[in-house]
């Protein structure tokens, strides 16, 4: 199997939930059969939605995960998996160094598992940074599938959570992530991307009421292990 690389710290729950649910959906009967996993955890790469706003002060996270990828190409990995969005936004510009390593790209494969699940309006709950150059609107529109973002107010819910809540440490009310939920449901949405890997640690449920809930970290979890070579345990039995 080919050694997989983590791009980690981004944020550090992400990351250790990401490899979690990696070896969740391993199938494997022994150790041996599982991935050999080499994991950066950097938390110190400035913060993706910040400079692609170009908010004041804020810095560009292109070099340090550049300098990232590259030691994790260094150590053998030749598959890494970046569980941020938002990073995706210059996924280019990270792989450019990479002579052999390739990134995952799970905005893309997010998609294409939306589409599997026959979904006709699916919205994309993510970060302003994702949102605003449109990583999973654009994703799901190369699939031939409708998109729906939040409005303004219930964007800014979105934003609480990622970042008041799951990056602050502290627990997210029941009824913030029912607000956001309850407006998906009165515009019709039958399916919902968590598109921020925050979102994939509060705990939602695989189904909100009429609208199912793919995770994109769930989708990257299970592509890695599949283009690693390895065995992808049947869902029936995680």
């Amino acid at each position: 199997m080919e050694k997989l690389g983590i791009l980690g710290g981004m944020g550090p729950e992400a990351t250790a939930s990401l490899f979690s649910r990696i070896v969740s959906f391993t199938d494997a009967a022994t150790d041996q059969e599982h991935l050999d996993i080499t994991i950066l955890n950097d938390p110190s790469i400035p913060d993706r939605t910040a400079h692609l706003l170009k908010k004041p002060g804020s810095a560009d996270f292109t070099a340090p995960l550049q300098k990232l990828a590259a030691q994790l190409e260094a150590s053998g990995c030749t598959v890494i998996a970046m569980p941020c969005s938002t990073a995706h936004v210059l996924i280019d510009d990270i792989a450019a160094p990479l002579r052999r390593a390739r990134i995952l790209n799970m905005p893309r494969l997010t998609a294409k598992a939306v589409k599997e699940t026959g979904a006709q309006k699916t919205a994309i709950l993510a970060t302003d940074g994702t949102v605003r150059f449109g990583l999973y609107d654009h994703a799901l529109a190369d699939e031939g599938l409708a998109s729906f973002l939040p409005s303004p107010a219930t964007q800014a819910d979105v934003m609480a959570v990622i970042y008041d809540h799951v990056k602050a440490g502290v627990p997210t009310p029941d009824a913030l992530v029912s607000s956001i939920f309850s407006e998906l449901e009165a515009e019709g949405c039958d399916a919902a991307i968590l598109g921020c890997t925050e979102l994939s640690v509060v705990g939602i449920p695989s189904a909100f009421g009429s609208v199912r809930v793919i995770d994109a970290l769930d989708v990257l979890a299970r592509e890695s292990v599949r283009a690693c070579g390895g065995r992808v345990k049947d869902a029936a039995h995680r």
